[in-house]
């Protein structure tokens, strides 16, 4: 999750951490740090972080699993193909608390009922994995994230005493976005438009503590061995109650369907009045087809596990940026009807198993199916005709 657009500005240096002595005093605390989502896209699912606090030992440390530097060379083609870094890095809780406050996010604070051995151990592993060599990471937003490294931690240090009781939401990955997203429409409609058929993956209980809300969640109900791991819970800031009253959206569906409706409008009117609509077709074709080599370029090209087999590239075609400029042309070829025809019968089996297929499509694309199977057909018809 990339929460640290903010938090970049106030984290700050501890190369020389391994100097720390890792043996903290008994009365050491360890605790879940967890921020809420935000209004922003960098802070749209939360963050999570762990605070040692040794007040014998003047510690205060919060590490943090979600670093990325933006000076990297290539940083946006390294992001978008999943090659980016991201790393460990250690703060200051007042920098993190102070962050949120001005955001308006709340923060957790949980502490965890552990033994002097085991915060000890912990530790441990945070100093050595922010050792230059080992802090860096893969970046993943699923299974390799801010909060997911922490659920490992816990998990490597605790063993199998540590249980997670509570049961999984039972929801897929593409339903836990979609309600983070609710307010955010076009956001939802462009996430959903990259991530393929395993975001629709139903999450179980440890896939979903991705998200540091479900994290906290988890670690309310965890027990070691048969005792709660968090002993204590805290609001460390609370963010204000926004009672704004919530405007008016123009919706991605709104748009979709009224470029199907005017498609047809002109296709009815080309029948009646040869009105061209051979424009609307191309910069249809046109914009689909840059989102099919985008599909493309995230499916083929990159690491992301949950951008492969993308269903929306039957309507998303990437030829289509090239086909713009090839078909709708007058006298029709051979082979622009047989392309019709099969990239029609294609959206109409889009449509039919709209919403029973593998993949949950947004529904703004719907409309975008229904064009393209009544014009594929539209423009067969005219072309068996009369070759126009």
């Amino acid at each position: 999750m990339k929460i640290i657009m903010s938090l970049l500005l106030c984290l700050f240096s501890l190369n020389g951490i391994a100097q720390y002595n890792t043996n903290l005093s008994e009365s050491a605390e360890i605790s879940l740090i967890t921020v809420s989502p935000g209004n922003d896209l960098h802070s749209n699912f939360g963050h999570s972080a762990v605070w040692i606090l040794d007040k014998e030992r003047n510690l205060s440390i919060v590490y943090n699993y979600g670093i990325f530097d933006f000076d990297t060379p290539g940083f946006y083609m390294k992001f978008t193909r999943g090659k980016l870094d991201y790393r460990l890095g250690a703060g200051s809780i007042n920098y993190l608390v102070n962050s949120a406050n001005a955001e308006n996010r709340s923060v957790f604070q949980q502490k965890l009922n552990l033994s002097y051995k085991q915060k000890k151990a912990i530790y441990a592993y945070l100093v050595n994995n922010i050792q230059p060599e080992n802090r860096y990471y893969k970046y993943d937003f699923f299974y390799d994230n801010c909060s997911t490294r922490i659920r490992d931690l816990l998990e490597d240090v605790l063993g199998e005493g540590l249980v997670w009781e509570k049961e999984a939401e039972g929801y897929t990955f593409r339903e836990f976005l979609d309600i983070y997203l609710e307010n955010k429409p076009w956001q939802d409609f462009g996430i959903d438009l990259a991530l393929g058929q395993p975001t629709d993956d139903l999450a179980d209980k440890r896939n979903e503590m991705f998200l540091p809300d479900l994290l906290m969640m988890h670690f309310d109900e965890a027990t070691y061995n048969d005792k709660p791991i968090v002993e204590d819970k805290i609001i460390l800031y609370e963010a204000e109650k926004n009672e704004d009253a919530a405007s008016f959206q123009i919706l991605p569906e709104y748009i979709t369907w009224f470029l199907c409706l005017f498609g047809i409008f002109l296709s009815v009117r080309h029948h009646k009045s040869k009105l061209s609509d051979v424009w609307f077709n191309r910069l249809l074709f046109i914009i689909t087809g840059l989102v099919g080599c985008l599909i493309f370029f995230l499916w083929f090209l990159s690491d992301h596990v949950a951008t492969v087999n993308n269903w929306n590239i039957i309507w998303a075609f990437p030829l289509n940026l090239f086909l713009a400029f090839l078909l709708f042309k007058k006298p029709a070829k051979k082979w622009h009807t047989v392309f019709y025809a099969v990239f029609g019968i294609a959206q109409f089996m889009v449509l039919g198993f709209f919403y029973t297929l593998p993949q949950a499509m947004h529904a703004a694309v719907l409309p975008i199916v229904l064009y393209f199977a009544f014009k594929s057909f539209n423009l067969l018809y005219r072309t068996k005709k009369m070759n126009t």
